[in-house]
């Protein structure tokens, strides 16, 4: 993999050569969990294969959605859910595959020194029908359950905020442990993605994550929030 990540995967994604000892210390640090590597190419690309192993190296990972639970909070029925939605067409295993992959990435919170993970969500995510309604109300408790724990803190930006930052898409971003280090974004699209590295994307992507937490609920006010909506859908059932 460290070979195939330094001679192939970062030239492609343009990463600049001067930042490739982090992005191989950080495919180093999480070789002892490389889970991952076991999983073909029809469940993990590698233009997400680079990112999964970047996240298990982060120390901090903050990230915006627009439309899906992020992936680090899907119950599996909600993964299920989407990936049936899919337009490719999959087997029955390989759709098996791909949710137990989604699943072993929540790995990341059992290690020793768990990442902070910041998500801010639009209101959309929460109303949004994946799945069953009883799907979206467990999806919706497993969000909000989620924030018993210290290292992880959600934000809803409801619907009448308005126009914010977020609107132009979902975003990632990942801190590492290393001094000096300014980390990287994350965008991804349908076939693939882009590895941002250079200041001023960073700097422009820092800042409206800050507005977008400061336009959202504060944290308790959220998890209000998504109970809220989870009720709702408990209720539409009978």
């Amino acid at each position: 993999m460290l070979r195939d990540l330094e001679e192939v995967l970062l030239p492609f994604y343009g990463v600049p050569e001067e930042r490739w000892p982090t992005y191989l210390e950080a495919a180093r640090n999480s070789r002892r969990k490389g889970w991952w590597e076991s999983y073909g190419s029809e469940t993990l690309p590698d233009w997400f294969s680079l990112f999964v192993g970047l996240e298990q190296g982060a120390s901090r990972i903050r990230t915006y959605e627009a439309q899906l639970v992020p992936g680090l909070l899907q119950t599996s029925d909600y993964a299920n859910a989407l990936l049936r939605r899919s337009t490719m067409e999959r087997s029955e295993h390989e759709l098996e595959t791909s949710a137990r992959f989604r699943m072993s990435r929540q790995s990341i919170f059992d290690r020793k020194s768990p990442p902070r993970l910041w998500a801010v969500l639009d209101e959309a995510v929460l109303r949004r029908l994946v799945g069953s309604r009883e799907t979206m109300r467990f999806q919706l408790e497993r969000l909000a359950n989620a924030t018993h724990d210290p290292k992880i803190t959600i934000q809803v930006v409801p619907f009448s905020t308005g126009a914010h930052p977020g609107m132009t898409g979902p975003f990632t971003m990942l801190g590492f442990p290393w001094e000096h280090d300014p980390g990287m974004v994350f965008l991804e699209y349908r076939s693939g993605a882009l590895y941002l590295e250079e200041a001023h994307a960073i700097e422009s992507h820092t800042v409206a994550f800050e507005h977008l937490c400061a336009l959202a609920l504060p944290p308790d006010e959220s998890v209000s929030m998504i109970r809220t909506i989870a009720k709702e859908f408990s209720d539409d059932e009978h």
